[in-house]
């Protein structure tokens, strides 16, 4: 966890603040941002591991929708990028609507420390497996070859 790169995505400034004081001593870079229009920017500057993306950015409205819209535009952009969405308004069918949408995971705020930082380092932990089995498979070939 330490080498990875986040983007916090939220409308609510004071959640930002409480992300970046808790991810900055455990990963390598920490970006917060309360606007999602922005998010694609980012990602085209630096190589985020993980986005934190919030369902909600419109206070009248908790459907969820713009957050599964981002979520669809970065799977589409960016599909390495792991994200985990976040809300304050969990609903079951959100949540399985957001996964079968390429969400890594889905956190309910406000969120206990210590589960965010299990989810993240879960998630981190299962994009790593997934690479060494990429190259284990590439390179088993050449392998037997020798």
């Amino acid at each position: 966890m330490k080498k990875a790169s986040i983007l916090v995505v939220d409308d609510d400034q004071d959640l930002l603040t409480a992300a970046r004081i808790l991810l900055k001593p455990k990963v390598s870079h920490v970006q917060v941002e309360s606007n999602p229009e922005n998010l694609i920017g980012h990602l085209e500057k630096m190589p985020y591991d993980l986005v934190l993306l919030d369902m909600n950015f419109k206070s009248t409205i908790n459907t969820g929708n713009e957050g599964l819209y981002w979520l669809s535009r970065i799977k589409e952009k960016f599909p390495q990028v792991h994200v985990i969405m976040i809300t304050a308004y969990g609903a079951v069918d959100l949540a399985v609507k957001s996964l079968k949408q390429g969400a890594a995971d889905f956190v309910v705020k406000p969120w206990e420390n210590e589960q965010l930082l299990a989810t993240i380092e879960s998630t981190l932990a299962e994009s790593k497996i997934k690479r060494r089995k990429i190259r284990v498979r590439y390179c088993a070939p050449a392998i037997a070859r020798i």
